[in-house]
């Protein structure tokens, strides 16, 4: 039996009108998708490197199973370099299902205060970039992306060193006072090692030392270093400040005093 052509065709396009309406509704039942990223738990790992576990929660409310569910998080600093990425994968969510996973991601904290010194003494804000594939119905693809911003606090924001106290210590030598400060604001505390040498003029080194620091999170910091000189006098002296850390080096920073 020959069908004829015209009924081929309104066959034809009741298909196409029967797939466009089935994806429209795949799509539209992603509406009812319930997903969330929870503070992240965050603990230091080899190499200097942060990891950062989000809970991460999806309930899938819609008309159909999803397969393939794939998250994809990038963050960047103000220059648009990639300083960390994330993602995970979760092959198949049943229609009615809850989904409870953990979204991990690393940040090289060295290398990323490394190429931008900016970032340890000033607040400042990174970029995240967030994009959610996914396939409803086993057919239909679906992306979606988000961008944000995330505050940035900065580990030696607003630093600070004392102008030299000098204290008698006897005929040849004195013992010079040197506080410092500064407020972590960083999400992460940190223990290091700063080294002041002094020098007079003309770049003669009268003396130097050494101390540790702990610096807890989101927390201030004062510190004092007695140094003994080999000067009797502090009227035109200059400073270097050296900070070593497991996350980051600082200096040298040089402060001049007197005329």
């Amino acid at each position: 039996m020959i069908v004829p052509i015209r009924i081929i065709g309104i066959v034809g396009a009741i298909c196409w009108i029967i797939l466009i309406a089935f994806s429209v509704s795949a799509i539209y039942s992603m509406k009812d998708i319930q997903f969330s990223l929870g503070q992240p738990q965050i603990r230091i790992i080899e190499n200097s490197e942060l990891l950062f576990s989000f809970p991460l929660s999806l309930t899938n409310t819609g008309f159909y199973d999803l397969r393939h569910f794939n998250l994809s998080t990038g963050v960047t600093n103000k220059d648009g370099t990639e300083v960390a990425r994330g993602f995970t994968l979760i092959p198949f969510i049943a229609q009615g299902e809850t989904i409870n996973a953990t979204h991990d991601m690393k940040l090289n904290a060295t290398a990323l205060l490394d190429s931008n010194q900016d970032l340890l003494l000033n607040d400042s804000e990174l970029r995240v970039n967030e994009t959610v594939i996914m396939n409803a119905a086993e057919v239909v693809p679906i992306q979606a992306s988000s961008y944000l911003s995330v505050p940035w606090g900065a580990p030696l924001y607003n630093l600070m060193v004392s102008t030299p106290e000098a204290l008698v210590y006897n005929a040849t030598h004195l013992l010079t006072s040197i506080k410092f400060s500064f407020e972590n604001h960083a999400f992460f505390g940190f223990t290091g090692s700063l080294r002041i040498r002094m020098y007079s003029d003309p770049e003669v080194p009268i003396g130097g030392g050494q101390t540790t620091i702990e610096a807890s999170p989101r927390s201030p910091y004062f510190g004092n270093l007695e140094i003994y000189t080999a000067s009797s006098t502090l009227s035109r002296v200059h400073i270097e400040v050296l900070l070593t850390t497991r996350f980051f080096k600082y200096g040298p920073l040089e402060i001049f005093y007197g005329s």
